[in-house]
């Protein structure tokens, strides 16, 4: 045994085994399994500031408070003559008010004199209001002349104006700790001159993949070796709802070299995601791994298909999550499972698949003895079944689909016109 090996060994075998692991669940139901996982999880406590361009889908680590009025002044919100409502109160197309211009004022600028009576100002939109003004009519509404124009229509009081701090007051509380930054949240923070915000560090999540059949695509298959897709499909999902996880190589069915590489990683992740070797054969390696770890097993087998072999695991106080190998048992759990852990981690709530119902379009005959989540595409409420492979290794009819169907334990085959449960993707 070499020397590095030898201090892994020392630090994550014997003594340190932790008692706890005797007492693991062995068959819960899916809403048990994510019960004790959530149980054992705490949301990201790290903090970093950051530019607002960089900040869309983060969550906010700190209530923010407007520091100004918005809009900071009165201001026009059309083209056309600011002017007193007095000298307008009787114009007609017939008998239109004359005023004279004694400004132009657009955006940006400041017209920095007093109106008085008979005079008005040419406004564009979004230029303050004049002192002595208290409405603005609109140009169509005139004859656009110089140096005096004619106004057609009459105007009350605070016609056409917009108000100082009518949109927001100052020490108004904008966003609350927790809110998801949206494109409208950002404009609003922009809009107030903010140019940085505080934010949650997302999750560091740590994904590897076991298996000595396992190799990357592009390399030459041997016999009874297979490509890497677990990897592609659970990395690639992971960037779809936002986060960066970190990849480890490929491991082989080796207790030993595994746990030596997650121990590794473990110090630098909030998260370690697996597939493979969770199930009963010789070379399902990850009972062994966890030992060497000292983690704490929380369950193992879900009493659910795919993915019934699923280990839920705490390592160092972080969850670890052991997926089946097979690519749709391992989808199906990471959503189910890994999602809701996400989410606690993250302190975002959209990232729990939503449910809902549907109605069946066609038939799926096969009973269902366990409970049973099956790939299908739902479109205005009608719900319809892949028509691919629905075994757990088969990942192709999963193409086009965007919902599970959740059936129950002890079901008959489902018919057309069943309303059925479903879990979004």
């Amino acid at each position: 045994m070499n020397t590095n090996i030898g201090r892994f060994y020392q630090k994550y075998s014997g003594k340190n085994q932790r008692k706890e692991h005797v007492r693991m669940r062995i068959g819960v139901e899916l809403e048990e399994g994510v019960r004790l996982l959530l149980e054992r999880t705490q949301p990201i406590e790290r903090v970093e500031e950051l530019p607002l361009e960089r900040t869309r889908g983060r969550i906010l680590a700190e209530d923010v408070f407007s520091p100004m009025d918005l809009p900071p002044f009165d201001r026009s919100p059309l083209d056309g003559y600011a002017v007193r409502s007095a000298d307008v109160a009787a114009a007609t197309s017939e008998a239109p008010a004359k005023l004279r211009v004694i400004g132009t004022e657009c955006a940006g600028d400041y017209f920095a004199g007093h109106v008085g009576a008979g005079e008005a100002v040419n406004i564009m939109t979004g230029a303050a209001i004049p002192a002595g003004c208290d409405c603005v009519i609109r140009q169509e509404d005139t004859d656009d002349g110089m140096p005096f124009v004619r106004i057609f229509h009459p105007a009350r009081h605070h016609d056409n104006f917009c108000f100082q701090g009518e949109d927001v007051k100052k020490g108004t509380l904008l966003l609350r700790r927790g809110e998801k930054l949206s494109y409208v949240s950002i404009g609003v923070l922009a809009s107030l001159g903010f140019t940085r915000t505080r934010v949650y560090t997302p999750p560091r999540i740590l994904l590897l993949n076991t298996g000595s059949e396992l190799i990357e695509p592009g390399e030459q298959a041997g016999p009874g070796q297979i490509y890497n897709a677990n990897r592609y499909l659970l990395e690639t999902r992971l960037q779809e709802l936002g986060f960066s996880p970190k990849v480890l190589p490929a491991c082989r069915d080796e207790s030993a070299s595994a746990a030596r590489v997650i121990a590794e990683a473990l110090p630098e992740a909030d998260l370690v995601l697996t597939t493979g070797g969770v199930s009963v054969g010789k070379k399902d390696i990850m009972h062994e791994v966890l030992q060497l770890l000292g983690a704490e097993t929380l369950f193992w087998r879900l009493l659910m298909k795919p993915g019934m072999p699923m280990l839920g695991a705490i390592a160092d106080n972080k969850p670890l999550l052991c997926l089946s190998g097979n690519p749709f048992a391992a989808l199906a759990t990471f959503e189910l499972l890994a999602r809701p852990v996400l989410s606690r981690l993250a302190r975002d709530e959209s990232l729990v698949c939503r449910t809902g119902e549907g109605i069946m379009q066609s038939d799926f005959g096969k009973p269902s003895p366990k409970r049973r989540f099956i790939r299908a595409q739902c479109k205005n409420g009608f719900v319809d079944v892949s028509r691919g492979n629905h075994s757990s290794g088969a990942i192709s009819s999963m193409l086009g689909c965007n919902v599970f169907i959740d059936i129950p334990a002890g079901s008959g085959g489902l018919r057309q016109g069943d309303r059925v449960r479903l879990v979004w993707l």
